[in-house]
């Protein structure tokens, strides 16, 4: 019940912490776990450990109570029923890391569920349909900007790009900014992007951290480098599609077109450029769909 139906490695919430200091039956530890700061970095299960004297006041009914049902993990499809409707794609990066406590490692519930599966495993999933905004508009030029697995539903998106052209459509243009650590390295599914390429349904511009072109380290770096072709497809009404990680790329892609607002606007300071950024974001002309990253 514990590995399959509850949340083991996450921090307590206040009422899990005030439940744990109640059912405390030696009042040193009840004052300390009382006392704990929000910032402790330690799981519900490590203070548990921590305060021998939970260990026979924790009965099923209220460990049970305490613990979070474990919630499902949701990941973009990478893959398009245009050119398969019976197959579905995932990509997923595996989160392996120090825990923050400084116990072990933190590997996280998902991903480390899906790489331990073997061919002909049953995954319990369900196909949802994305956001309605972050429905990539074909009808427009677009420009999406992805870094890691965050590729993963532009890679769709360009299958159903290439499918489109196959069937004899014309596709208005779309560049597809990607970063990576290197192109030996994890530039994922890059054959079959470069013949999307080929092919006329996409311009790749991957951007790799290891092995900078032209000093462009990070997307941000290549779009604000390619300024004057981004902003054309701007002015030619272009959407903006953003995914990955939230904490430091999609800051730094916001920053990047608020600068290219600035700097071909006269007379535009910060305040202008970021009250033009959240028109777009309210005309549905830039979409994120972003998470924190491990």
């Amino acid at each position: 019940m514990l590995t399959h139906h509850v949340e083991l490695q996450e921090r307590p919430t206040a009422r899990q912490l005030a439940l744990l200091a109640q059912a405390n039956p030696c009042p040193p530890e009840r004052a300390a776990l009382e006392a704990l700061p929000g910032d402790d970095p330690r799981t519900l299960v490590e203070l548990a450990e921590d305060h021998p004297a939970l260990r026979g006041a924790l009965d099923w009914p209220l460990l049970l109570d305490l613990l979070t049902p474990l919630r499902p993990r949701h990941y973009s499809l990478s893959s398009s029923p245009a050119a398969d409707p019976r197959h579905a794609d995932l990509m997923v990066s595996v989160l392996d890391a120090p825990a923050r406590s400084g116990r072990g490692r933190y590997r996280g519930t998902g991903s480390g569920h899906l790489a331990g599966l073997r061919p002909g495993d049953t995954v319990y999933a369900r196909v949802q349909p994305c956001r309605e905004a972050f429905r990539v508009d074909g009808s427009v030029p677009v420009v999406l900007v992805a870094a890691g697995t965050g590729l993963a539903p532009f890679r769709g998106t360009v299958a159903d790009r290439v499918a489109a052209l196959r069937a004899g459509g014309r596709l208005p243009r779309a560049l597809l900014y990607f970063g990576c650590d290197a192109p030996d390295a994890d530039f994922l599914h890059a054959e079959e992007l470069r013949a999307a390429e080929a092919a006329g349904a996409v311009r790749l511009r991957p951007a790799f951290s290891e092995a900078p072109e032209d000093g462009a380290r990070f997307v941000q770096h290549r779009i604000a480098a390619e300024a004057d072709e981004v902003w054309a497809l701007l002015s030619a009404g272009a959407r903006v599609y953003v995914c990955g990680d939230g904490a430091r790329m999609a800051p730094g892609v916001r920053e990047a077109f608020r600068t290219l607002y600035r700097e071909r606007t006269p007379g535009a300071d910060e305040a202008a450029a970021g009250r033009w950024l959240d028109s777009l974001v309210a005309q549905g002309r830039y979409v994120e769909d972003v998470y924190a990253a491990g």
